[in-house]
């Protein structure tokens, strides 16, 4: 019996490195690729594909845990600390109401497009509470960006619908799917540090006669983030 958790434990750690892996591979092809479409900053979230795939073929702490530790790689690898601030606000909204909406057995693109507007919209709300932009000048675009993100949502739940399929064809075996407190405890972790490091940056805003300036240049998932510097 202890050898059976063992190789589940194994075999858990080593599919969850192997996705962590894919989403910045995706992440990282995905920057190199801009859509030129007349608005800054959309783009496929082709890693947002993963998640949905942990989210439905294994379970939520697994999910929360490769979504927090997406954020803080792709951030210190690729971008810089307003690509981590606005990620992980958008990716704890976005793989929160995922996970809910899994419960309701709702089919993968439809959660796969709840979730890319949600990430978009947890972008939004940050840059209003931070950037104090007013709201009436962002109607639109977060207009804009929840269509986009539910473009986005769809065509990255159809891939990982189509991925699941074949997984089940092939006779797809999860680890254990039982939620322990213990991964739950890991997942909580993972999601504070990456919260903690991502509020770093906010510290030197917090100086008097300190404000940001705002360079709207968006990061990765379909609509993400303001770019600032405090002046």
């Amino acid at each position: 019996m202890r050898n059976r958790r063992d190789r589940s434990a194994t075999r858990r750690v080593t599919l969850s490195a192997l996705l962590l892996a894919m989403m910045l591979i995706l992440g990282y092809v995905e920057s190199l690729l801009p859509l030129n479409v007349g608005v800054p900053g959309i783009k496929l979230g082709l890693s947002n594909s993963v998640l949905i795939f942990a989210v439905y073929m294994l379970d939520a702490p697994t999910a929360f845990l490769l979504m927090a530790l997406k954020v803080l790689l792709s951030g210190m690898l690729f971008a810089g600390p307003s690509t981590m601030l606005y990620g992980f606000a958008g990716g704890l909204l976005s793989m929160t109401g995922m996970v809910l909406l899994r419960r309701v057995r709702l089919p993968a693109v439809a959660v796969s497009v709840a979730g890319g507007m949600l990430h978009n919209a947890g972008q939004v709300g940050l840059s209003l509470l931070i950037l104090r932009v007013p709201l009436k000048g962002m109607v639109w675009y977060l207009l804009v960006l929840l269509a986009v993100g539910a473009v986005c949502g769809a065509l990255t739940g159809v891939c990982a619908t189509a991925v699941m399929k074949h997984l089940r064809a092939l006779g797809w075996h999860a680890p254990d799917k039982r939620v322990t407190g213990r991964a739950w405890g890991l997942a909580l972790a993972a999601v504070l540090l990456a919260g903690a490091v991502a509020l770093a940056y906010l510290r030197p805003w917090q100086t008097p006669g300190s404000t940001p300036t705002v360079t709207w240049e968006m990061t990765e998932g379909t609509g993400d983030a303001a770019e600032e510097s405090g002046t």
